[in-house]
């Protein structure tokens, strides 16, 4: 390829505009009869609005009914009460988590763990200590006797066998209980 002008192109006149702006590049030239267009298409671009106002955002649900007034007020005072220790909320950024959990768990109403205790069960536990108040001079064996007919659903229509049967397993039933609650409870050494 050889140096040279191209036949199709116009001189550069060398007092010509220096290019700029969008899509000029070195050693272009744009003609004097491209500014009239240019005019044109800058007249016919759409002015954007200087700033587009944003739809306002939708107020956020709450996913349950409102806390209590009462409920709101105690818990507000005793965050207000924790702000004393504000240095240690922002030293330590998970102790506001930590601090939450344990409030959590200090409300009301406390799950038991472990398996639901039988009605029946508790119930003969509630009769025996009510008994034992009400008949302290009698034997275990008669105080039993008053407990059967009322925490064992059905004792009456039972026969003697099944009788017999349903008094060994609540009376086993009420002593593992006893003795698992007995184990539950911390040891206080005293010496």
């Amino acid at each position: 390829m050889r140096e040279g002008r191209s036949k199709d192109l116009a001189p550069h006149p060398s007092n010509a505009p220096e290019p700029s702006g969008i899509g000029a590049f070195a050693g272009e030239y744009r003609d004097a009869r491209f500014a009239e267009l240019d005019a044109q298409i800058k007249n016919q671009e759409p002015v954007r609005p200087r700033q587009q106002r944003t739809p306002a955002k939708p107020k956020r649900r709450r996913h349950g009914p409102r806390l209590p007034a009462v409920v709101r007020k105690e818990i507000t005072r005793c965050a207000q009460q924790l702000r004393q220790h504000r240095k240690l909320f922002m030293a330590d950024p998970k102790l506001k988590d930590r601090a939450a959990r344990f409030f959590r768990s200090l409300l009301p109403p406390k799950r038991k763990r472990g398996r639901p205790g039988i009605d029946s069960v508790t119930k003969a536990i509630r009769l025996r200590q009510r008994f034992r108040r009400l008949y302290p001079n009698e034997k275990p064996e008669l105080i039993w006797k008053r407990i059967y007919p009322e925490a064992i659903p059905g004792y009456a229509g039972m026969d003697r066998e099944r009788q017999k049967a349903e008094r060994l397993l609540l009376r086993e039933r009420v002593r593992s209980r006893r003795h698992r609650q007995q184990n539950d409870r911390p040891h206080v050494n005293v010496g």
